[in-house]
């Protein structure tokens, strides 16, 4: 017993239970625990899939000895699309997913309540409020700017959403993304027409599609998933796009001639969510508890994906010479709207059935 002890792990023989304890930091035990022999998890899948698979699946898998299942989903809409479907046919399938800060309020009748007291490495390590009813941060992120820095070099960048509309003094092919969140293009739109950040909400969407109207005809790029939004940059097809900050810093780490403008980038932030009706609830408790229990993992997630983590301990191993190339960076979060999630949460429906008609005119 005193070896089980020692590794963190005791396994008894079933086909569908493993008796596993769960660690609180390393090396301190709490409580035996009934965990399932697998778990489900979807993600968007590329560079994050392969970390976290790197960095955390397998660790799990090798600690507690459930196997993790990974699902790749496009946008977060296909994602609860299908966990609805799954739910209304009584055979859920997915353990964890993902959300943004509205989709934790638009999709809650789909979320499992958490219980942060069973997620105690959260409050341990985490930034404050990383665990919430229905969401443990995963991360913070900017829609900003990305683009083709051999076309704009420096001096020449562009400097806002006004200038991404100027197509007479930055020329070349624009991208815009189609992920499902149609709210990072409108107000985008809003800022290049004028609206100050502070007065953005609620949005005036009349406004923003007459806005957009201008630059549709030089968007010759609709993208759907984060690597495509970089794909497209590398590939010479656009020279500018709307893209989440960390996909575009993923590319100029690998020497693509991409470049981001922080000014004006959307704030967002990205969650751990459990499904209602999760067959593999424990293991999903248990998951959580270890995403947020090994700093150095969580460190490579800022330094690989770009993606600042909610682990705080992570932060704290982060070199100050990187820290210019983060969103948490004062000097570029400062520079970025902070966006009304629930006057968006509300409006979801309707904005992404005016932009669905307007995309397709």
């Amino acid at each position: 017993m005193k070896q089980l002890l020692a590794a963190g792990l005791c396994r008894r023989a079933s086909t569908s239970l493993v008796s596993a304890f769960l660690l609180i930091g390393f090396g301190q035990i709490s409580k035996a625990e009934e965990l399932e022999d697998q778990l489900v998890i979807a993600t968007s899948g590329g560079v994050i899939e392969q970390i976290l698979k790197e960095q955390f699946y397998e660790p799990f898998t090798k600690q507690t000895g459930v196997k993790i299942i990974p699902v790749s989903i496009a946008a977060s809409t296909e994602q609860f699309s299908k966990v609805r479907a799954m739910l209304a046919s009584g055979q859920q399938e997915w353990d964890i997913g993902q959300a943004g800060a509205e989709g934790l309020i638009s999709f809650r009748d789909m979320l499992s309540k958490l219980d942060c007291k069973a997620i105690p490495l959260a409050a341990e390590n985490g930034i404050p409020n990383t665990c919430t009813d229905y969401g443990m941060l995963r991360w913070v992120y900017g829609t900003v700017i990305a683009y083709n820095a051999d076309s704009f070099p420096k001096g020449k960048e562009p400097q806002s959403w006004a200038d991404f509309w100027d197509v007479k003094k930055f020329p070349g092919p624009r991208g815009l993304g189609d992920a499902g969140a149609p709210w990072e293009a409108m107000i985008p739109a809003l800022l290049a027409d004028g609206v100050p950040a502070d007065k953005l909400f609620p949005l005036d969407i009349d406004r923003a599609f007459r806005k957009l109207d201008e630059i549709k005809p030089y968007v010759t790029v609709w993208w759907r998933t984060g690597d495509q939004s970089t794909q497209i940059l590398r590939s010479g097809e656009v020279v500018m796009t709307n893209v989440w900050s960390g996909r575009a810093l993923n590319a100029k780490s690998s020497g693509a001639p991409v470049d981001v403008q922080w000014n004006q980038g959307l704030q967002g932030t990205d969650w751990w969510v459990v499904f209602k009706d999760a067959p593999h609830p424990n293991a999903a408790k248990a998951f959580l508890n270890f995403f947020m229990s090994r700093p150095e993992a969580s460190l490579a997630i800022t330094q690989k994906a770009f993606y600042d983590t909610s682990n705080r301990k992570a932060l704290d191993l982060l070199p100050a010479s990187e820290l210019p190339m983060h969103q948490t960076f004062p000097d570029n979060w400062n520079k970025m709207v902070d966006l009304d999630s629930q006057w968006i949460a509300e409006n979801r429906s309707m904005l992404i059935e005016r932009w669905t008609a307007w995309l397709s005119n």
